[in-house]
């Protein structure tokens, strides 16, 4: 089996409200949402399914992902999203409005509150990764506990029960 980009865009597109991305093309959009899945695989370091086994002619991973390994990838696509399209942008620092809107919409405290959502966001997702990570799920997504039992040198060796 496999697992089409297109079920990892429909969950990002799911969560975020963007109006550039219905101004573009929908090829425009499948390269835009892939720059940010390859921006995320990194950061999914503890997935237990290879992300580098996929075929981006084919638009693939060339395995099954678990829904929880395609929320943690959507959630580190947003991210990439907001950094890329809210925090790292020079004009945010530059004051588009007249000094009456200025007064109302501070951008230092817009970024701010940005920034604050990222981090709430990545600290949201670490905790879903935290829990991937040790919920242990093999190849066939079934659960199995993880056990320690002391080996003659008494260290403890993880044994599967």
């Amino acid at each position: 089996m496999y697992t089409s980009y297109e079920r990892i865009y429909e969950g990002f597109l799911a969560k975020i409200q963007s109006y550039d991305i219905y101004k573009m093309t929908e090829d425009d959009v499948r390269d835009c949402l892939h720059d940010y899945l390859v921006s995320a695989i990194p950061k999914f370091h503890v997935c237990r399914t290879d992300l580098t086994d996929r075929d981006d002619l084919l638009q693939r991973f060339n395995q099954e992902l678990s829904d929880t390994e395609i929320e943690i990838i959507v959630n580190y696509m947003v991210l990439e999203y907001v950094d890329a399209t809210y925090i790292r942008v020079p004009t945010l620092l530059k004051v588009s409005l007249s000094s009456s809107d200025f007064n109302a919409f501070s951008p230092a405290n817009m970024l701010s509150k940005l920034t604050e959502m990222q981090e709430r966001f990545l600290r949201e997702n670490e905790t879903l990764l935290s829990r991937y990570a040790w919920m242990g799920i093999n190849r066939n997504k079934s659960l199995f506990d993880m056990g320690y039992k002391k080996n003659k040198t008494g260290f403890e060796e993880p044994t599967v029960r």
